[in-house]
């Protein structure tokens, strides 16, 4: 019954546009000019237009012969994808063989109407219509990633082009349920015992997402001892404790402009059992909700350094209710200033901080230290070793063309670099390992960062990589977290959402709301 009236409406809004065209022909001569021209030159009057190229797809006939349409009009674009680059100017197709004075071409992005014939709904001035009915994006920015859909009618023939806009991560941000966390606080109950947080991030070619936590990369061993389960951009933890509290960081990379990143500062708030006035004592006063024992939020585990050189440990922490005793530790030894030693502390963002510095360091520096932070709730330490071994090399970024994998990996060390290693797997495979050249162009001007080149030749698939560097002191003593690389192959259009994710389709425009759009185009071209 439903579609009977769609019929019923479509068939009246044809049948009107075509009479109101045939009474208001010769005082509309511009429309009947734009038609001829769209048509290549061939007027109203030549029905034996003939379409004979070979080379083209075969006929699709029109359905419809509705108002006396040629059933030769065909709609001559697939679907198929286009990608593009940010400021870049694009065009999108539409190619229609002869149409008629009632073919009607409508432009949508995903649900959103755009045009109809030349009637621009949309107030976007980047967009226009060209004569052979594509659509044309000027300055194209990350935005304009979707799936753009060209119909035609009467034939009832569409077209779904996708466009892809390479462009760096945007959009990265942390949620938990469907609430974001991005650079705040985000309090938790430990006798909740389970959170999920999520890290979203928008961009093609799709971001690659990373964790870390209190500064320091969360790989699988890492993950595991504390207790933190990653799964691609969802980090969750099963059963909450309170040295699961500090700062938790999602990276987002692709390959093109600088990684991305987002933050959020986890508080435990565990239950506080006061002792001293009965539970019927109505003097006794209930702990704020808002009072914790600290937390380090972020910390380095290892710093590299040389003999001679001044180094400085940082620790960020929060404690609120406020910290009464804040404390360094050389192993066991409690450190206070001196000549030797230099404790300080201030705020940094949203963290306090506290830290050390060591001057003049020697071989019995290089031991590990420990940073304390105590309240009237508790206390909080982290630990952090001094030595001369290389920093872990860290994958500062990627992209991939043409077969290859474009690496550059960046390692913190005072003293020269002599090799970095690259190993890389495949699902089922072992590691193979190879080597980057390093020379004294790859270190920073004003630093003791290294930064290095290496392109691996990878087919499409599921890979892990990962790196570790030599100086002259020794190998590093882990190499990096192995990362895991989806290597792209072809996007399917069915599979291919706005915005650089995967897995979600577009909804379609009901053929009720088409109907509509229709009618209400042709009437409009009575005023």
């Amino acid at each position: 019954m439903c579609q009977d009236r769609v019929m019923k409406l479509l068939i009246f809004g044809f049948i009107a546009g075509f009479l109101l065209q045939e009474c208001h022909a010769s005082p509309h001569p511009a429309s009947s000019s734009l038609s001829k021209e769209r048509r290549g030159g061939t007027t109203a009057e030549e029905d034996d237009y003939n379409y004979d190229d070979e080379d083209e797809p075969s006929k699709e006939l029109g359905t419809n012969d509705v108002n006396g349409a040629d059933l030769n009009t065909m709609l001559l674009t697939k679907n198929h994808t286009v990608e593009t680059e940010i400021n870049d100017t694009v065009t999108l197709p539409c190619r229609v063989t002869n149409p008629q004075n009632n073919t009607i071409v409508m432009w949508f992005k995903t649900t959103t109407l755009l045009y109809v014939r030349d009637n621009k709904h949309s107030k976007d001035p980047r967009l226009s219509l060209g004569s052979d009915y594509s659509l044309t994006i000027q300055n194209v920015n990350v935005e304009d990633d979707s799936i753009y859909k060209c119909i035609v009618y009467p034939v009832n023939k569409s077209a779904y082009i996708t466009l892809k806009v390479r462009g760096p991560p945007y959009n990265v941000m942390i949620t938990h349920g469907n609430n974001d966390h991005t650079n705040r606080n985000l309090v938790i109950q430990q006798r909740d015992r389970k959170f999920i947080i999520h890290c979203r991030a928008s961009g093609f070619p799709t971001p690659l997402i990373s964790w870390s936590f209190r500064g320091k990369h969360l790989d699988e061993n890492h993950a595991k001892q504390t207790g933190i389960n990653i799964r691609k951009e969802f980090l969750e933890i099963h059963d909450v404790k309170p040295h699961h509290a500090g700062d938790y960081e999602c990276l987002a990379q692709n390959g093109i402009g600088e990684p991305v990143s987002a933050a959020v500062n986890v508080q435990i708030k565990s239950r506080v059992v006061l002792i001293g006035p009965s539970e019927d004592d109505s003097s006794a006063s209930p702990p704020d909700d808002k009072e914790a024992m600290p937390s380090i939020a972020k910390h380095i585990d290892y710093l590299n350094t040389a003999i001679g050189d001044t180094a400085e440990l940082v620790c960020l922490y929060h404690s609120d209710p406020t910290a009464i005793k804040i404390q360094w530790f050389r192993g066991d030894e409690p450190l206070h200033d001196s000549a030797k030693f230099t404790i300080s502390r201030d705020h940094h963002n949203h963290h306090m901080r506290t830290r050390l510095t060591v001057k003049d360091v020697e071989q019995k520096d290089l031991v590990t230290y420990v940073c304390k932070i105590t309240n009237n709730l508790g206390e909080a330490m982290a630990k952090t070793t001094l030595g001369l071994l290389p920093g872990a090399a860290h994958l500062a970024n990627f992209s991939y063309s043409d077969g290859l994998l474009h690496t550059i990996w960046r390692v913190r060390s005072v003293q020269p670099l002599s090799d970095l290693q690259i190993l890389y797997k495949g699902e089922n495979t072992k590691y193979t390992t190879i080597d980057a050249t390093i020379s004294e162009q790859n270190k920073e001007e004003n630093g003791d960062f290294w930064n290095i080149k290496r392109s691996i030749r990878l087919p499409e698939g599921e890979w892990f990589i990962t790196a570790r560097a030599k100086n002259t002191e020794g190998w590093a003593y882990t190499e990096t977290v192995p990362l895991q690389f989806q290597i792209p192959g072809e996007v399917s259009l069915e599979n291919r959402a706005p915005g650089g994710s995967s897995g979600a389709s577009i909804r379609q425009v009901s053929s009720a709301s088409l109907a509509v759009l229709v009618l209400l185009a042709v009437l409009r071209r009575m005023h």
